[in-house]
């Protein structure tokens, strides 16, 4: 029940209408507490200390939070509208894989919230005033306070619009994915040189041939699994697992999710299967992966000739040029052990799968643009002269560089283009 309860969490948090709805319940919770709080006399007793903060006409109370409602539904409905935009926007400039990413954004979200639960908060305060009695005292300090949430919506709404221009902005999206998979890569670096015992380990089990293959029931994306509730579970069933499709690859039914070098029964596979959370959505966060793949697609969008914004595919490979300087440091292995000894193999994209992943559409549609092949080879360039975990890299970017130089030849003319690739072709034969 509660791994059930972990895995719907998961796939509604990124929802547009999560936190929106969390502060809104808020709202409406606050709201009842200024009511019971009213009905304490805590406008009475202010009216007695400070009467300048208290409104206590029944005619200007009601006004006011009328006023208050439909401003804000006003607002709440724009910013909406501006999301709607945006998204509309991303999805047709840059890559509709985007709008995940947008739509998740907890500030934006938040602020919804805020204009929502004023909403809801002016409503209730409204519904609460009554009828005029001699000791009736109006909730003037809850329409004080619902003033005081007007302001905040105002000043998020003032927020809103400075964000959400600038969300829209490519460089924004290019260096927000950048920093996402630059974080994640530094860490996974930093555990490979923390972890290089497991490598011989892991050469010693890399014969999975006989182990026993386990499969999920439903299909979908692998957005990230448990590895703590999984390196207890393999302690309590002394086995060894891989796992064998990688992170944000599409998990079909008939393929097996992992492997286990000991025979689990029904009971302990069911465990080990529902630490892997399976949605239908990719994430950025747990996959470096990805942020390649959008970077590559934003700037093979920026060079079509509807949009036709070569600078934008130039930024985009100055990008990817970095987060591949981080990936060569990093090695085709993802070991994680306890206690020196290896429990989990996990499958993740070689780099030369990754680097023709990138540079393959770049040679489809790219190669007419001498500029860009010429960016391209000043990449592969510097990545050769950078330190590499492995030096099959080194091979796989000569090997990459020569099918840049050899696609380019084929569709440029120019000879002075030509002349210029012939060099460069005789500068990568060093290598």
């Amino acid at each position: 029940m509660f791994n059930k309860i972990t895995q719907y969490f998961w796939k509604i948090e990124n929802k547009i209408a999560f936190y929106p709805s969390l502060i809104a319940i808020w709202g409406v919770v606050f709201a009842l507490l200024m009511v019971s709080a009213e009905q304490y006399g805590i406008s009475g007793y202010l009216q007695d200390v400070l009467p300048v903060l208290v409104i206590n006409d029944l005619e200007t109370a009601r006004v006011i939070l009328s006023s208050l409602i439909g401003g804000l539904i006003s607002i709440l409905v724009f910013s909406f509208s501006m999301v709607m935009i945006i998204l509309n926007q991303a999805s047709s400039n840059f890559s509709p894989r985007l709008l995940p990413g947008l739509i998740s954004n907890k500030k934006h979200q938040s602020i919804l919230g805020i204009h929502l639960s004023g909403v809801f908060y002016c409503l209730i305060t409204l519904i609460s005033i009554e009828p005029t009695e001699t000791n009736y005292q109006l909730p003037g300090f809850s329409v004080l306070v619902a003033i005081i949430f007007i302001t905040v919506s105002l000043a998020a709404f003032i927020y809103f619009i400075h964000s959400i221009s600038q969300s829209i902005q490519v460089d924004h999206i290019l260096k927000s994915i950048f920093i996402t998979a630059k974080k994640r890569l530094e860490l996974l670096i930093d555990y490979d040189k923390e972890n290089k015992s497991l490598i011989e380990s892991d050469k010693q089990l890399a014969d999975t041939g006989a182990w026993h293959e386990y499969y999920s029931a439903h299909s979908g994306y692998i957005q990230t699994m448990r590895i703590t509730n999984l390196l207890e579970l393999i302690e309590q069933s002394g086995t060894v697992i891989r796992i064998l499709p990688r992170k944000n690859t599409f998990l079909l039914k008939g393929i097996p999710i992992f492997k286990s070098k000991q025979k689990l029964d029904e009971a302990m596979a069911e465990k080990f299967l529902n630490q892997f959370i399976i949605d239908d959505t990719e994430s950025l966060d747990e996959n470096y992966a990805l942020a390649f793949q959008l970077i590559t697609e934003i700037a093979i969008k920026a060079m079509s000739p509807g949009i036709n914004d070569p600078g934008t595919a130039l930024t985009c490979i100055d990008y990817l040029t970095e987060l591949l300087a981080l990936r060569i440091k990093k090695s085709d292995r993802m070991l994680i052990g306890q206690e020196g000894k290896l429990k989990v193999q996990i499958n993740i994209t070689p780099f030369d799968q990754l680097l023709y992943t990138i540079l393959a559409p770049f040679r489809a549609y790219c190669s007419h643009d001498i500029i860009i092949i010429t960016k391209l080879l000043r990449m592969c360039d510097y990545l050769l002269q950078q330190e590499c975990a492995n030096n099959l890299y080194k091979k796989a970017l000569k090997k990459e560089a020569d099918n840049i130089i050899a696609d380019a030849s084929k569709k440029l003319d120019n000879e002075d283009d030509l002349s210029n690739l012939q060099a460069k072709q005789k500068k990568f034969d060093r290598f």
